[in-house]
């Protein structure tokens, strides 16, 4: 923890962060925010014994960043309470839900534990080979919404994208959460060289801050930026409805993606801007092993969202399967990008 020193040093305690932390403004508590995790983690630096309360405080962060673009001294609380999660994982202080998570994946390759096919979604018999672009469909597209994901790739395939046969969990999942990913990154990697792509498409936002991340030797883009530079060649129709946009965190704040899905979303249909969008988005909660570990909470995030989406909109749109579930759960409406466009093509 002592590498993260000059990070934490840097917090200069004004606050501003409570006012935007999502755990924070449900819980209420200051160490449930930015800024108690900062002082938690200089106390870990120095030997501080974790106790179950700051245990809970470093495991109840969704990671959306929020805190790091509202810091006005450049501090960085996201890297130090990722640092403070595999310090907590070095120490022996492994959660149910994370040892559960790592038993998924280790047992069925994905994030869900599910055992059956995870390209059971695909419909196309043709698959284009040594095209350089390879789709990378994550697990919950692959086992959950795997509508979305055959729209994608049927989107895709018209451009020659690929697939990967033996895709597995990108490892975001695991990384979030402070524990090892390595297996993974090696395996997709292996497939991804395989394939003899240059650069991977995917869908899934956390999929694509992972593989922009953690992986190397290859281009990554996310569905909205392919699509923002193929408007002209996607043959879509102009769909009759209005829709608002949820950026999601790994996608808008982490890498400043705002442009490109709207720009998809306004040559289909009506756009309306929630009053709180791009870096300024809420969080739906669903994010950094908060859903999973602490579902009422999660869920409390997603309903704050909720409150931000403009009246009257048919559809909430997002480039996220984890805010579409959080948020579906509340009873939104959803689309994912890809969904929409299709209906547009279709």
């Amino acid at each position: 923890m002592r590498e993260y020193l000059r990070d934490i040093v840097k917090c200069v305690k004004c606050g501003r962060c409570r006012t935007v932390c999502p755990s924070q403004q449900v819980q209420g508590w200051e160490s449930s925010g930015a800024r108690g995790r900062m002082q938690m983690a200089l106390g870990m630096a120095f030997g501080l014994e974790p106790s179950n309360s700051l245990i809970t405080s470093i495991l109840t962060c969704t990671t959306c960043q929020q805190c790091v673009t509202e810091c006005p001294s450049g501090a960085d609380p996201h890297q130090v309470t990722r640092a403070a999660r595999r310090k907590l994982v070095e120490l022996g202080h492994t959660a149910p839900h994370q040892v559960e998570m790592q038993d998924r994946i280790r047992n069925t390759g994905n994030s869900l534990g599910d055992r059956s096919s995870r390209t059971a979604w695909l419909t196309e018999t043709q698959v284009p080979v040594d095209s350089g672009y390879v789709y990378f469909a994550g697990c919950l597209a692959s086992y959950r919404y795997q509508s979305t994901a055959t729209a994608t790739y049927g989107i895709l395939s018209k451009f020659g994208v690929g697939f990967l046969e033996d895709e597995q969990c990108c490892g975001s999942p695991l990384f979030r959460m402070g524990l090892d990913a390595s297996d993974l990154i090696a395996h997709n990697s292996r497939q991804i060289e395989a394939a003899g792509a240059h650069t991977v498409i995917v869908g899934c936002a956390g999929c694509y801050s992972m593989l922009k991340e953690q992986y190397q030797g290859f281009d990554v883009l996310h569905l909205s930026e392919f699509l923002e530079e193929k408007l002209d060649e996607l043959s879509a129709g102009r769909l009759d409805i209005s829709v608002t946009y949820h950026d999601p965190c790994h996608l808008g704040r982490a890498y400043g993606i705002y442009d490109a899905p709207r720009k998809v979303i306004e040559e289909i249909c009506t756009l309306v801007e929630m009053d709180a969008s791009r870096e300024k988005a809420s969080c739906c909660g669903g994010g950094g092993g908060v859903r999973m570990g602490y579902p009422e909470l999660s869920g409390s995030m997603a309903g704050e969202l909720k409150e931000n989406i403009p009246a009257g909109v048919d559809y909430v749109v997002t480039s996220c399967p984890l805010c579409f579930r959080n948020l579906s759960d509340t009873g939104v409406k959803m689309l994912d990008l890809a969904d929409l466009v299709w209906m547009a093509i279709e």
